[in-house]
């Protein structure tokens, strides 16, 4: 068989956990203009795949459908009107299907991988990138305060990075030995969760006044600890579900303080996957 006329790819054949997946072969169909195909060296994985994989996410798939929307690899060969070299060290965000032995991606959605990165560490960068970068943009936050759930994950510590070269006084949210890489990228202030009370920590870095914006993944358990670290006209961001659904919003809850909230979505990246 011609390693690069077939594929070896995962499939969620129905809702459920990860027993529903099962892996086949199938044909690579030809390359149109515009498209490479990509071995793939590196898969990255993240909460939304058991999210969509429920069956009951925002975000819905008809099954079956190949798993997997990120990852890393070396082009292999390349349609008409496409300049990347084969040989080239690729990466990719919002490319259905990733789990598997290749990929056929528009070389407008890979991007090369700079030296001294390897494979694994760019196959969870792109989602990563596109996302901190869109949440990023979301509230105006130059001199003001913002904290960071979640901070030393892909998202969290890109996020802080951004925040902070853009002027906000970031205060990350983490726990353990993770509050280094919190402070390495740029964090004004670290709170370890397991040691520390964030309630009080929020308000003796912010001076009492709360923060302008709070960036959160983690939904149910941190909801309501959010709304009081907001200051007035503040923003809570929420962005994920790790801990399950954040609930139902009472609109009497923001009358207080006059505050916001979002749901966030990466429309670049709900475009190519649904």
């Amino acid at each position: 068989m011609n390693p690069l006329t077939h594929r070896r790819v995962a499939r969620a054949l129905r809702s459920g956990g990860p027993d529903v997946i099962e892996v086949g072969v199938e044909e690579v169909a030809p390359l149109k203009a515009g498209e490479a195909l990509v071995r793939v060296e590196a898969v990255g994985l993240n909460h939304a795949e058991t999210l969509i994989r429920s069956g009951t996410y925002t975000v819905r798939l008809p099954f079956p459908y190949a798993v997997g929307a990120e990852g890393s690899g070396t082009v292999v060969a390349v349609g008409p009107e496409v300049t990347i070299p084969v040989g080239a060290r690729v990466c990719w965000g919002a490319v259905l299907g990733s789990c598997a032995t290749l990929v056929t991606a528009a070389a407008s959605m890979l991007a090369p991988i700079p030296n001294g990165l390897s494979f694994e560490d760019c196959a969870c960068l792109p989602v990563a990138g596109l996302t901190a970068g869109g949440l990023a943009r979301v509230w105006p936050l130059k001199g003001r305060a913002a904290v960071v759930w979640g901070a030393a994950g892909a998202v969290g510590r890109m996020l802080v990075a951004i925040l902070a070269d853009q002027g906000a006084n970031v205060i990350g949210i983490t726990s353990g030995a993770r509050t280094n890489a919190v402070r390495a990228a740029g964090a004004s202030h670290v709170i370890d969760r397991t040691t520390q009370n964030v309630k009080d920590a929020v308000r003796e870095h912010t001076g009492g006044q709360g923060a302008a914006a709070i960036f959160d993944p983690i939904g149910a358990s941190t909801f309501e600890i959010s709304f009081e670290l907001l200051a007035p006209r503040g923003c809570l961001i929420n962005y994920g579900e790790l801990s399950g659904p954040v609930p139902a919003i009472n609109l009497h809850q923001l009358f207080p303080r006059s505050i916001f909230v979002t749901k966030y979505k990466s429309a670049r990246a709900s475009q190519h996957l649904v």
